[in-house]
């Protein structure tokens, strides 16, 4: 008798206790990705490869900018400046600076970053951003005769 006792305690145990471990809650773990539509392009201007390059002080419009990006927080555009060169010659520092797409041209005090420095500007929000690109340079009274060239490099990154 004590066996048959002991089989029906062991038996009601494992009932008992294969309903009272059974999980009664479940989880599904979602997730996804989006990908950046980071973007830049950029249209130069007639006088961007035709400068004046005569005595005095110049600014002048050289390209449209449109960058856009579907992050929330915006975006950064960064410009570089650096110099307009040519062999044997002295070369030309110039500045850059951009100003919202048909706000017409800054006056040459909003040129605050120097020659060789990386001008920045962005958006706060997601969405495109137009702008316009100018630079600001001063070839001397008498500059060395010849063809200068240089160039602007443009990076976007998201915020």
């Amino acid at each position: 008798m004590n066996k048959i006792l002991l089989c029906g305690l062991v038996t009601s145990a494992a009932l008992l206790s294969s309903a009272a471990f059974a999980d009664t809650t479940a989880s599904v773990t979602l997730g996804g990705t989006v990908t950046s539509s980071l973007a830049i392009t950029s249209a130069p201007t007639a006088a961007a490869s035709a400068l004046d390059l005569s005595g005095g002080q110049k600014l002048v419009k050289v390209a449209d900018l449109t960058a856009s990006t579907n992050n929330e927080q915006g975006l950064t555009l960064t410009a570089t400046s650096g110099d307009l060169a040519k062999a044997g010659g002295t070369s030309i520092a110039f500045q850059v600076h951009t100003v919202a797409d048909g706000a017409g041209a800054p006056v040459a005090g909003a040129f605050v970053v120097a020659s060789g420095v990386d001008y920045s500007a962005g958006s706060v929000v997601a969405g495109s951003y137009d702008r316009d690109l100018y630079v600001l340079y001063s070839p001397a009274a008498l500059q060395d005769p010849g063809a200068y060239s240089g160039s602007i490099s443009l990076t976007v990154t998201d915020n």
